[in-house]
């Protein structure tokens, strides 16, 4: 629907039809017949005051008119008496109020900047080297929002062992601790072998397992005195 058609919706909703409304305001019925047929943007600024005095809105609405929510409520608002049209006022008002408000607090929450070490990979594969991996260590600032509690260290996945829950290349966060409970993701250094991430099991017969997500990988089994646990992947 154009600005037009909506404009002859709102003169038939205030005054019945066109004739009246033309008589209510003192304009001649052919003059608003020409604008609703040549286009508002033809009209002369006098008649379109005019208008919109009779209609009650500002002359900037009547060029904004369009088949929009706005405009659907200028046409319900029309219909309503004083007493209802200072009701939906007062809650549209509230609605912007309330939305402002949201606004400024967001601004407030944000959380300030974290500076967290980072640069090391771990293994989700074959383990890699720990002494190589600290020459890589740097610390990076993240924005805090991003940073889960507890977390002490970002460092990437190098591999695909623990497909498909961390991907190849990508990115977790860990907390350091001496021990996890069975099933955890950890981060493990294995003497003499290196550095890896794996499910952590601890077995009756004082060894531990290290499980691969990925099926395509091996368990690896250890004496408990040659696994050191590093940390908790944050999931």
């Amino acid at each position: 629907m154009n600005k037009e058609d909506y404009l002859k919706d709102l003169i038939e909703i205030k005054s019945g039809n066109v004739k009246a409304f033309a008589d209510s305001i003192g304009m001649a019925y052919t003059t608003i017949r020409s604008i609703l047929d040549r286009g508002i943007m033809n009209a002369k600024m006098e008649n379109i005051i005019k208008i919109c005095d009779g209609l009650g809105i500002k002359p900037e609405d009547i060029v904004k008119l369009e088949s929009s929510v706005v405009s659907d409520t200028n046409k319900i608002m029309l219909q309503l008496h004083p007493s209802r049209q200072e009701k939906v006022y007062n809650y549209a008002s509230d609605q912007l109020n309330e939305q402002n408000n949201e606004k400024i607090s967001s601004m407030f929450d944000h959380k300030p900047m974290i500076e967290i070490p980072a640069g090391r990979s771990t293994a989700a594969g074959s383990p890699i080297n720990g002494e190589d991996q600290d020459t890589q260590l740097i610390h990076k600032l993240i924005a805090g929002e991003k940073v889960p509690a507890g977390a002490d260290e970002l460092i990437t996945v190098d591999g695909d062992s623990m497909e498909p829950l961390l991907k190849k290349g990508s990115q977790v966060f860990i907390h350091y601790q001496p021990e996890v409970e069975d099933g955890e993701i950890a981060i493990v250094h294995i003497r003499d072998v290196g550095v890896t991430c794996k499910k952590f099991y601890v077995n009756e017969d004082n060894t531990v397992t290290l499980k691969s997500i990925n099926k395509a990988y091996d368990d690896m089994v250890f004496d408990c005195d040659e696994v050191n646990v590093i940390g908790k992947v944050i999931l």
